[in-house]
């Protein structure tokens, strides 16, 4: 009977076999991490191309996209951004301005406004991410000093027109309050636009910006 003896080259063979299914359990874990925390927010991941197009904002060279109403920014802020509008309010919470899958999302238009934001309330939608994305600045406005130093803003429209925006209150607010289902807001009639954002941890809660033209 003849004895099976372990060559060099078996023995390296195994050892391969077994280092190269350690090392795509591991890509699998690390990918499946990656992914949960983008969808979390755990780190930033910057909107393709947004910086480019702010750029394009500063020279007033803006390109427009299809479902782009205005373009919204709150000076030396995070808040510099297009605004979307759809048919819905469900689309822009999982697509970008390019209207692709994302999960940052757009800031976005209720889809009951105006488009040139003629309503006496309009509200603009983001999502509250980690990372100064998209309307996590919102929450900082709780802050005094914060909130003192960052009062001023603008918003262009599709037609070219420059409007100029004064943050003059925060809020925290229920998501059923009537603001969204009616359009009401204690304190304002006119002339007011809400930007609005999940609190973080509580999803019950809104953390809201009120701003008058």
């Amino acid at each position: 009977m003849k004895k099976y003896i372990k060559t060099p080259r078996r023995r390296w063979a195994r050892l391969g076999a077994r280092v190269g299914m350690v090392a795509g359990v591991l890509v699998t874990v690390v990918m499946l991490w990656l992914y949960g925390a983008v969808e979390r927010g755990v780190f930033e991941v910057d909107v393709e191309g947004m910086d480019e197009l702010r750029s394009e904002v500063e020279r007033d060279e803006m390109m427009w996209f299809d479902g782009q109403v205005a373009w919204i920014r709150i000076f030396e802020t995070h808040i510099d951004y297009p605004v979307m509008q759809a048919s819905d309010n469900k689309w822009y919470l999982n697509h970008d301005h390019l209207n692709r899958e994302a999960t940052n999302g757009s800031i976005f238009l209720d889809c009951r406004n105006d488009s040139n934001f003629l309503d006496s309330i309009s509200i603009v939608y983001g999502h509250r991410m980690n990372g100064d994305l998209m309307f996590s600045d919102i929450a900082k406005y709780d802050n005094p000093d914060y909130f003192r130093e960052h009062e001023s803003g603008e918003l262009i429209l599709r037609s070219g027109e420059r409007l100029s925006l004064k943050v003059v209150e925060f809020r925290k607010i229920s998501a059923d309050d009537e603001l969204y289902r009616d359009f009401k807001i204690f304190g304002y009639e006119d002339g007011v636009i809400v930007l609005s954002a999940c609190v973080k941890g509580d999803h019950r809660m809104r953390d809201i910006l009120i701003l008058r033209q």
